[in-house]
């Protein structure tokens, strides 16, 4: 185990670090932006600028890795991500949060996708399934608590932002001092949309309309929080009680879906969350019944990426994997960039309970659609299909070079190779 774990304990603090200060950014901007009377669809104009950038990061970061390398690249967007944060607090302006955010998400991209190809480059096939369980309680925790921090600050003052910058800042400390060496460089990510349909119309379809559900409630969740009544720690125990709920829902799922048709399971949890959602639009006030609901809501919206992503490599070679997992989750980033737009102008017919409507509508299109696409295509055998691995939140293209699925399948496909 010390075998396994210390030559990237570095790279595990690293992330701990970074994520921590990524999880208080994302619930202190639409807080902030709440607080400072900035509208719904101003708010969602955010969340699409840091969805775009994140995009954007996917595909350009590659290339500063092949002209600088690796801890010059990572110290250039970690800087990015904590002066960014710090100007939030200093310049409280609508057009040059947009500004921000989009910087937010390319140099959070760029951070993740780093760390995962370092990680990746020092684990064996053997530990490859230890290492990535580890980096994703590493994240969860990280996030977890960055949202729960605001508990401890007032978010109309510069502290937090100064919290979260200082952050990032130590976030280079241990990458610029490592004795590891550089990885590869990572490749770049491939959308072929007409081949991610073919392969997998619920897989593709998935990633899509959890990135619009998500999206939307990541961006604009705490507004609806802060409107419905609950005080700042309201808000953060909001938040995070989805994120947690959705992490532990994952692992009970998954391994219903390596079973059954995943189908089943995929279109189940999404008429759960479905139904979640318009409960939340309905009963929602602040107290306990509101948080028991949202921790429903994220049983299913913090689930269903996962069981996506296992579906679309369910039908997927090994040749393909990595681009059908990075090719979902552009997917994801292009849902996440549209849906805080299409339920901002919600918010604003409906008050914020829209952006609960909106999630319940997407939700409720997979489940249809994940059924009727039962009667199209046979299930996938038992045989070829894939052991579930939980994706809480998409981080990087690399987190598909880390998934141990890949390492399988090209094990599974030379055994059964001929001699």
């Amino acid at each position: 185990m010390k075998n396994t774990f210390l030559p990237v304990s570095v790279l595990l603090f690293t992330t701990l670090l970074m994520y921590m200060g990524a999880g208080q950014q994302g619930i202190l901007v639409p807080v902030r932006a709440g607080l400072e009377g900035f509208s719904p669809l101003t708010i969602g104009l955010f969340g699409t600028a840091y969805a775009v950038g994140f995009i954007a990061g996917c595909y350009l970061i590659p290339v500063s890795l092949r002209r600088v390398g690796h801890i010059r690249t990572y110290g250039v967007v970690a800087s990015i991500a904590a002066v960014g944060i710090l100007l939030h607090g200093l310049l409280v302006y609508a057009e040059v949060w947009f500004v921000l955010r989009f910087a937010a998400g390319f140099s959070i991209a760029g951070a993740a996708m780093i760390i995962e190809s370092w990680l990746n480059s020092r684990v064996s096939n053997e530990t490859r399934g230890s290492v990535f369980s580890v980096y994703m309680i590493v994240y969860l925790f990280a996030v977890t608590s960055g949202q729960m921090s605001l508990v401890a600050f007032d978010p109309m003052m510069l502290n937090m932002f100064a919290v979260s910058a200082i952050l990032f800042t130590l976030a280079l400390i241990p990458t610029s001092l490592t004795k590891i060496p550089a990885p590869e460089v990572p490749a770049r990510v491939e959308l072929n949309l007409k081949h991610l349909f073919n392969l997998s119309p619920v897989g593709a379809a998935g990633a899509f309309m959890v990135g619009m559900a998500n999206g939307s409630f990541g961006t604009l969740g705490p507004v609806y929080a802060q409107e419905t009544g609950f005080d700042t720690s309201g808000v953060a125990l909001f938040m995070s009680l989805a994120l947690v709920a959705g992490a532990l829902a994952q692992w009970p799922f998954g391994k219903l879906s390596d079973q059954i048709d995943r189908r089943i399971v995929i279109g189940s949890v999404g008429a759960l969350g479905s139904v979640a959602g318009l409960a939340i639009v309905f009963f929602g006030a602040p107290g306990v019944i509101t948080l028991g609901l949202v921790s429903l809501f994220g049983v299913a919206a913090f689930s269903l990426y996962g069981l996506s992503v296992a579906h679309a490599n369910d039908h997927a070679q090994s040749s393909d994997f990595i681009m059908v997992s990075g090719g979902l989750l552009v997917l994801f980033g292009v849902g996440a960039a549209v849906g805080p737009l299409v339920s901002a102008v919600l918010s604003m017919v409906m008050t914020s309970s829209g952006v609960f409507a909106f999630t319940a509508a997407m939700h409720g299109a997979l489940a249809a659609f994940a059924f009727y696409r039962m009667s199209q295509r046979d299930a996938v055998p038992d045989a070829d299909k894939d052991d579930f691995v939980g994706f809480a939140r998409p981080t990087s293209p690399e987190a598909a070079v880390l998934d141990p699925r890949g390492e399988k399948k090209d094990e599974a496909e030379d055994t059964a190779k001929p001699v």
